[in-house]
C-alpha cells in the first residue's frame, strides 16, 4: 500500500487532494489545524469506503508542530511514497500594514514548513515503493504576477519555486519534486469576494471562471502517480489561462 501526507488537508485544495488520493487507493495521513472537525469527517467519510486514513493536528509555523507532524507520520507509516505540502495562509495587507514580524510569520508558515518538513521526512521518501517518492508543493499564480495586497504570501510563493527546482536537482533519481500553482480558485481565500468581485475574476480568466479546488486536485494526482514519471522540477499552472507561459 501506498502511504500519502497531505497537509492543509481539512478543507480546499487539500481536501479535495486527500479524496483523491484516498480514491486510488492511499493510506492517509490528514492534517489540519484549525479545522479539526473538518479533518475528522473526512477521515470517517474515506475509512467509510474502504480506505484507511488519520488525521493529525499541528501548527506548521513552528519546529514544534513540525516535528510533532512528522513524528505521527513516523509512528504510522513505514515508507512515505506521496507528499504534498498544501497547508499555508494568504493574511491580506498593504505593504504600509505589513509589520517585519508579520513578514517573517507568513514565510515561516508559507516557505519554512514545506521544507522543514521534508527534511524531516525524508528517510520515508527514501523508502518509498515503488521508487521514486513523490513531492508536490502547491505555489500560486501569486508567485508569478505578484500580489497588490499582500507580499509577503506572493514572496513566499515564489520562494517555493526555487526551493522545488534545488530539491527536484539534488533528490533524484529517488524522490521527484513538482510544483501546482493554482490561479483563482473556489475556496475560502475567495469566500468574501462580492457577487461583483466573483464576476470581474471571471472576465480576466480565459476560460471565464474560476477554477474548483477538484479540477487543482486533478493535477496533483497526476504528479503524485507514475503517469509523471519523468517530470522534476516542474511548475504546472492551474488557472484558466489567467497567466501563460
Amino acid at each position: 500500500m501506498s502511504h500519502a501526507l497531505v497537509t492543509g488537508a481539512s478543507v480546499g485544495i487539500g481536501s479535495a487532494t486527500a479524496r483523491r488520493l484516498a480514491e486510488r487507493g492511499d493510506a492517509l495521513a490528514i492534517h489540519h489545524h484549525r479545522h479539526g472537525h473538518e479533518a475528522e469527517r473526512l477521515r470517517q467519510e474515506i475509512e467509510s469506503k474502504g480506505g484507511s486514513a488519520f488525521s493529525v493536528g499541528a501548527d506548521l509555523s513552528s519546529p514544534k508542530g513540525w516535528d510533532h507532524l512528522a513524528e505521527m507520520v513516523r509512528q504510522r507509516f513505514p515508507s512515505l511514497e506521496t507528499l504534498v505540502l498544501n497547508a499555508g495562509a494568504y493574511p491580506r495587507r498593504k505593504v504600509d500594514e505589513l509589520r517585519d514580524e508579520d513578514f517573517e510569520e507568513t514565510l515561516r508558515l508559507n516557505l519554512l514548513s514545506p521544507f522543514a518538513l521534508t527534511r524531516r521526512l525524508l528517510p520515508l521518501l527514501r523508502k518509498a515503493s515503488p521508487s521514486p517518492a513523490r513531492v508536490v508543493f502547491v505555489a500560486s499564480v501569486l508567485a508569478f504576477n505578484g500580489s497588490a495586497h499582500g507580499a509577503d504570501y506572493a514572496a513566499s510563493k515564489a520562494g517555493l519555486l526555487g526551493l522545488a527546482r534545488s530539491l527536484a536537482r539534488e533528490l533524484a533519481p529517488c524522490i521527484t519534486v513538482n510544483v501546482v500553482a493554482p490561479g483563482s480558485i473556489d475556496t475560502a481565500i475567495l469566500a468574501h469576494d462580492t457577487p461583483e468581485q466573483r464576476a470581474e475574476r471571471g472576465r480576466q480568466i480565459p476560460l471565464g471562471r474560476v477554477g474548483t479546488a477538484e479540477e487543482v486536485a486533478k493535477v496533483i494526482d497526476f504528479l503524485t502517480s507514475p503517469s509523471a514519471s519523468y517530470m522534476t522540477g516542474t511548475t504546472v499552472h492551474v488557472n484558466g489561462g489567467l497567466r501563460m507561459d
